[in-house]
């Protein structure tokens, strides 16, 4: 592959880190993808993107970009660069999207465990990606309440007329913001990390089902202090200005961007950006 074409592979393949990175607010729109029936975002599965904070970096291969799929802005795979001398804590988010407005009340969790399952441990017959993780050392990093819309804000009539038509409500994302303690990277960085996305009916959680939650794809996260070599990779400093590099270590992108340090939030409404 020739240094232009290893380029634009690697500005292509991290293309989704610095769109989430650099626009705090964005939202991802529904997109199809493989046939539990036809993929549909939000409703059968979810996705699971992952943005550097300061003094973080995200390394990748070629490999590692071939775990993205289409619903996704990043990839599934990759290794995790901090420095454990330069702080305590650094902060990662996570962005779940797509979350559609319903009647009744769900809860949204971001969980984590130390081992992947080859099978299932929870069946979860409605979503399309698998419930891998192992429940011995599952932990749940977050977990909150996503209200249903009262009925007298849902669309009630949006038909056709002379000068256009009423959109539907749209899908809306939800970020969760880890403060990563970096003194536990000795214990783990010969380990992998796996990170999972569920929603679920609130009442089919208290009630102990489990059926008809939908999970998003299983994020693999391998710690390390620097990134290895021939990896493309999505860097921001202290300074919060992110930087990105292809294989051969050439800057592909450089942006000042806002810090990754907002509380988790979701708002149904219009859609807050493109993707």
């Amino acid at each position: 592959m020739s240094n232009v074409n290893k380029k634009a592979f690697a500005k292509k393949a991290l293309a989704g880190a610095v769109l989430l990175a650099t626009s705090p607010a964005w939202v991802k729109t529904a997109s199809g993808g493989d046939a539990v029936g036809k993929s549909q975002l939000g409703v059968n599965h979810l996705a699971l993107d992952i943005v550097p904070g300061r003094n973080v970096a995200f390394c990748a291969s070629h490999e590692n970009i071939a775990t993205k799929t289409g619903s996704d802005a990043t990839p599934n795979e990759f290794s995790v660069a901090i420095n454990p001398l330069k702080t305590n804590t650094v902060p990662i988010k996570f962005y779940v999207s797509t979350i559609w407005p319903s009647s009744q009340d769900y809860y949204i969790a971001l969980i984590y465990s130390p081992t992947l399952l080859l099978s299932p441990a929870i069946m979860t017959n409605k979503s399309r990606n698998d419930f891998l993780l192992d429940l011995h050392s599952l932990e749940i990093l977050a977990l909150y309440t996503v209200a249903g819309t009262p009925p007298g804000n849902s669309l009630a009539l949006n038909p056709p007329t002379h000068i256009g038509r009423i959109a539907p409500p749209v899908g809306s994302d939800f970020d969760f913001l880890l403060n990563l303690d970096t003194s536990i990277l000795e214990n783990i960085t010969e380990d992998n990390v796996y990170i999972q996305a569920v929603l679920i009916p609130k009442a089919d959680f208290d009630a102990q089902k489990y059926s008809q939650a939908i999970m998003s794809e299983v994020n693999t996260l391998h710690f390390v202090e620097e990134c290895p070599p021939n990896t493309i990779s999505a860097a921001k400093d202290g300074d919060g200005t992110l930087t990105v590099t292809d294989q051969q270590g050439d800057v592909l992108k450089t942006r000042v961007t806002a810090s990754a340090e907002a509380n988790a939030t979701v708002t149904f409404g219009a859609g807050k950006g493109g993707g």
